[in-house]
């Protein structure tokens, strides 16, 4: 009887080894940090877009150490049992009273698509978001910034008019209101909106569909939550290449990626330069990824090959050490003496650091940023 319950248990241990959940690759999905629990939505799951979108809906937790290059060992949990919506190139932020909830924005103009869905953490259960009046619809290529306590700022975007509209989303009460700022800066889509210390948003990148043309890198648009207005910011220094992710909209412009320039934007001074990675990933090309900083740490999941492949990897990038960063496959990385206590001495020097990524040439909405504590610089990966 001992030997037969023995048998049983390592079976059913193989059983649940073998069918662990692995997501499939994907690009132009959404990503959202919520404590220790990288959430991902959505996206296609195939360069072929007939039939290629996934309604998958799963976390990564990173309270759990794993590596890179080994898939058994990276502890994802499947969530798509809770019926997510299938979208594409959305963006995602968390609210609510205690951050405990996830919104997904972003509705296909052709889709008939609601704009907002509310994924309620604690309950696991999705909630369509429809509010009536005059709320934003039919765009995408949008990127979310939270501030002041449960507002989130919504620009522009892929839309079919292509109107340079700022909403804010109450993500207490579920209800927009529209800013009456008169100075916006044209319309744009495919861009990073990044939420300084101050509450102020930054954007950066993208392109105008108006123009059809790539949005300079040496002059960025800034957006007062306080006082509802709209400055522009020049920049100085040597001024990173345009970009944005969408490949397939822009096809005469060469955006090949190799994951190893670093590019630092002092926000004191607006002052662009070159920062280092001591162990570059060359030839190695990505679009319609995610990047999200966890603790001093970079994650960039998921893409499309320009070989019309999809990923299904993450690359993390190591950057406590802001003199020269890395890219690291052990997480947390396994540490020694002299690692730790340099660790220990860092983590003190950024509290005067904002770490914010595009990673893979697309300064966008999937290029996500992230803050450390206060404002100092803004760093951006090639």
């Amino acid at each position: 009887m001992i030997y037969f319950s023995l048998y049983i248990f390592v079976f059913l241990l193989n059983f649940i080894v073998t069918f662990a959940f692995v997501p499939n690759g994907r690009y132009l999905h959404s990503s959202v940090l919520v404590d220790k629990k990288l959430y991902f939505s959505g996206g296609f799951k195939s360069t072929k877009l007939s039939d290629a979108t996934t309604n998958e809906f799963f976390y990564l937790d990173i309270s759990k150490p794993f590596t890179t290059t080994d898939n058994d060992s990276i502890p994802w949990v499947d969530l798509t049992y809770t019926n997510n919506t299938l979208k594409i190139e959305t963006t995602a932020c968390i609210g609510g009273k205690d951050n405990d909830m996830i919104f997904i924005f972003g509705d296909y103009p052709y889709f008939s698509q609601l704009f907002v869905n509310q994924f309620d953490i604690n309950k696991q259960q999705w909630t369509n978001i429809t509010t009536i009046g005059n709320v934003p619809r039919d765009r995408i290529d949008i990127s979310c910034a939270k501030f002041n306590n449960g507002l989130i700022a919504i620009f522009s975007g892929y839309i079919l008019n292509n109107t340079n509209d700022l909403w804010i989303f109450n993500t207490l009460t579920l209800t927009w209101s529209l800013s009456n700022a008169t100075n916006a800066p044209l319309s744009m889509r495919s861009y990073c909106a990044i939420t300084l210390p101050d509450e102020n948003i930054l954007f950066i990148g993208g392109i105008n569909p108006n123009k059809n043309s790539y949005i300079q890198m040496n002059s960025l648009s800034l957006y007062n939550t306080k006082s509802d207005t709209w400055t522009n910011k020049n920049t100085s220094g040597p001024i990173p290449p345009v970009r944005v992710y969408f490949q397939r909209v822009i096809k005469d412009l060469d955006i090949n990626v190799t994951l190893g320039d670093l590019w630092i934007l002092d926000i004191a001074k607006y002052q662009w330069s070159k920062g280092n990675i001591s162990n570059p990933i060359v030839d190695l090309e990505l679009h319609g990824h995610t990047a999200t900083l966890v603790d001093n740490y970079m994650f960039i999941a998921f893409g499309s090959f320009l070989n019309n492949s999809v990923s299904s990897n993450i690359f993390i990038l190591d950057a406590n050490q802001k003199i020269s960063y890395k890219w690291i496959t052990e997480f947390p990385p396994i540490q020694n003496n002299t690692d730790i206590n340099s660790t220990k001495i860092q983590e003190h020097e950024n509290t005067n650091l904002i770490i914010g990524a595009i990673i893979g040439g697309t300064l966008i909405v999937f290029a996500i940023v992230a803050v450390i504590l206060t404002s100092k610089f803004v760093i951006i990966i090639n």
